[in-house]
């Protein structure tokens, strides 16, 4: 029988992980795939397990494949994942799927990467965000946003849109 924890090691549930080993796995078509020490990861599960295995996290990383790492792998004396820490209002705290989801995340660590370097970087950051964004959408995404408020604002500026 097993047992859902929330937290274990000093890891929540949802935090966001980078990796400090090689991984492998099957991806969602069953393709063997390893994945470089470095690469992320969200944690998906924390479950207390029987026997041997003990506390078991279960980690999707990369969003490619999902792995398991259990006391009886070594757990928590063999570090296997770090936290990713997040900076804001001058405290660190772990990075976390809610912090994934929202979108300040990301224009912050642009403004960031502006102040701390040139103020071109958070501009150039921005696009790239909105070419990899844009590159995940469907066709019907694609065109639903240029009916948005934002988007037509910006087309109007640009005399792409004419009023």
């Amino acid at each position: 029988m097993t047992h859902e924890l929330h937290e274990a090691f000093g890891f929540k549930k949802d935090d966001v992980v980078q990796m400090l080993v090689e991984t492998s796995g099957l991806d969602a078509d069953d393709n063997e795939l390893t994945l470089p020490i470095g690469a992320v990861a969200i944690i998906d599960r924390i479950e207390r397990l029987e026997g041997s295995q003990g506390i078991a996290f279960t980690l999707a990383i990369e969003g490619k494949i999902v792995n398991v790492f259990d006391e009886g792998d070594g757990l928590p004396a063999r570090k296997f994942f770090e936290p990713v820490l997040t900076e804001r209002d001058d405290t660190k705290r772990p990075l976390t799927l809610a912090d994934v989801k929202d979108a300040d995340t990301y224009t912050h660590a642009a403004f960031v990467h502006g102040e701390n370097s040139e103020g071109d970087h958070e501009v150039g950051d921005l696009q790239d965000l909105f070419r990899a964004a844009w590159g995940l959408m469907t066709e019907e995404q694609k065109i639903d946003f240029l009916f948005t408020d934002q988007a037509k604002a910006v087309l109007s500026a640009a005399h792409i849109l004419t009023e």
